[in-house]
């Protein structure tokens, strides 16, 4: 697995924090349809946290559906609860965020009815760490939420990548590969001691002009190469071309150029 570099993700989504919404048209589609899908009609709330509030995205759409709910967010990057306060004020929302890891939460125990987290655990070597701290902070019976980018997102990416290497000897860097996978996110919950864990895992392929473009549009939400192991250096532009041939000439279609996005989704509830 990729060791990722929870400093550089930190800093690559408050650099993106003001364009993220931009770009993020599949995650917003996504966060309707993970409350729609796994919200059990018997949960309501009177305090919510949102685990990697982002922009706000997530968090507004679950004060739609509980609209007498408080709402607590955290995330890594400032920048980006700057973004979700202003969007939560405009609706006159009661809500605290605060900067936090999702490993080292600072509430106290069986403190929410309800955690969601989306788009975010991707970010992590391994979920272990995260689900206990959601295990904890939620009251017995307390319903967790959950989406993330799974191993397959941008796999078009990765292999036009390795080819370049391949091709050109290039050993410098590497891409990212993300980790998650249904399974592994089933036994990061079961270990967590969660019960009623569904899990749902689909494919969306959005098309870019360019690979360009796709590649502005990743660096646009924040998502760079988190890689411990990224290249560092200048002079890759040899690489770069080559991968962008060859992404074209084995991924192109008359709709453009494809990128897949893994969605793994579900529900959980606490013990």
């Amino acid at each position: 697995m990729t060791p990722i570099d929870r400093y550089f993700v930190k800093k690559s989504f408050s650099a993106g924090a003001r364009t993220y919404d931009q770009y993020a048209g599949l995650q917003h589609e996504m966060n309707v349809r993970l409350i729609e899908r796994f919200c059990p009609d018997t949960v309501q709330p009177s305090r919510i946290l949102d685990i990697g509030i982002g922009t706000g995205s997530l968090a507004i759409k679950l004060l739609q559906r509980f609209p007498r709910a408080a709402l607590y967010g955290c995330d890594l990057a400032y920048a980006m609860l700057q973004q979700a306060r202003a969007r939560l004020q405009q609706i006159h929302a009661e809500h605290t965020t605060i900067a936090a890891d999702a490993e080292q939460l600072p509430f106290t125990s069986c403190s929410f009815e309800l955690a969601a987290t989306a788009f975010t655990f991707q970010w992590l070597d391994d979920w272990s760490l995260a689900v206990q701290e959601v295990h904890r902070v939620l009251t017995p019976g307390g319903v967790f939420l959950f989406s993330a980018f799974g191993a397959q997102t941008f796999h078009e990416l990765r292999a036009s990548y390795g080819a370049a290497c391949a091709e050109t000897g290039y050993d410098r860097g590497e891409a990212l590969k993300l980790s998650t996978t249904a399974e592994s996110v089933k036994a990061s919950l079961a270990g967590g001691r969660f019960s009623d864990v569904h899990v749902e895992t689909l494919e969306q392929v959005s098309f870019y002009s360019s690979v360009n473009e796709l590649v502005r549009a990743i660096k646009g939400m924040g998502a760079r190469n988190a890689s411990a192991r990224r290249n560092k250096t200048a002079g890759v532009r040899t690489v770069w071309n080559r991968m962008t041939l060859h992404y074209k000439k084995t991924f192109g279609s008359p709709s453009g150029i494809p990128a897949t996005f893994e969605i793994i989704m579900g529900s959980a509830r606490r013990i």
